[in-house]
């Protein structure tokens, strides 16, 4: 978790430093805003590797987001917070084929009966500081966020060797609840005094959830204990701007 704090703020800091120059001609004002977009899973969160247990098949999904930012005296810095929901699909039949042959070489049996169910779902609720430059019509905000990402469910698997009942195990829905973080930079275009465009794109991750299985009497074959969560989200919304 402290590893994940300082390379968000080493890399809210690197973002933040080039615009530094990019002289303030209006005010910064607090705002309200609403966005949804799309999240595209990354490293290991996204691999389908059957032979990696950190691989976790995710898919690119989406997400919708409620946030907003108070600037302290309508300056530079500010502290910002979101509220978002995040869906990163679930397995595909191909990933489950994967999975399947995997178990049969590691077991050394003649097949093996896989079944998924769920989705990845997850809301996060962060807080942290933003910079915000520009003029009276484009803005840029580069902002860190770090706090708490809930899993709502992930995938469930069901694994039968042979016909065999008595060999079947499983891999149950985490729902976790882990150390989030978040870093990114958004452009606001303003129609008006009150209300704004805004177009993010935020790297998005947590330390790695916690995954129990049932029936594992053998760390024979894949068994998955920890799953890492990244993803890029990329969104656009509307800002409503506060205050006069």
């Amino acid at each position: 978790m402290k590893i994940n704090l300082l390379a968000l703020v080493a890399l809210s800091t690197a973002l933040a430093l080039p615009l530094v120059s990019w002289a303030q001609s209006s005010p910064n004002k607090s705002y309200l805003g609403i966005n949804a977009g799309a999240s595209f899973a990354t490293g290991n969160f996204r691999s389908a590797d059957a032979e990696n247990t950190q691989s976790g098949f995710a898919k690119t999904g989406f997400t919708v987001a409620l946030d907003g930012a108070h600037f302290f005296h309508g300056g530079l810095v500010g502290i910002a917070g979101q509220v978002a929901f995040s869906d990163n699909g679930r397995l595909l039949s191909n990933d489950v084929a994967k999975l399947g042959a995997a178990y049969t070489e590691a077991f050394d049996v003649d097949y093996t009966m896989v079944r998924a169910t769920g989705r990845y779902r997850r809301l996060t609720a962060l807080v942290g500081p933003t910079f915000m430059f520009g003029g009276d019509k484009l803005k840029v905000e580069v902002r860190g966020l770090a706090g708490i990402n809930q899993m709502l469910g992930t995938p469930e698997l069901t694994v039968q060797l042979e016909d065999d009942p008595a060999t079947t195990f499983t891999q149950r829905s985490s729902h976790s609840t882990t150390f989030g973080y978040a870093a990114g930079v958004g452009l606001h275009y303003a129609f008006s005094d009150k209300l704004g465009l805004v177009a993010r794109t935020d790297f998005i991750g947590s330390s790695p959830i916690t995954i129990k299985n049932d029936n594992r009497n053998t760390s024979t074959g894949r068994l998955s204990e920890k799953q890492p969560v990244t993803a890029f989200n990329t969104t656009l919304g509307l800002a409503f701007t506060l205050g006069k």
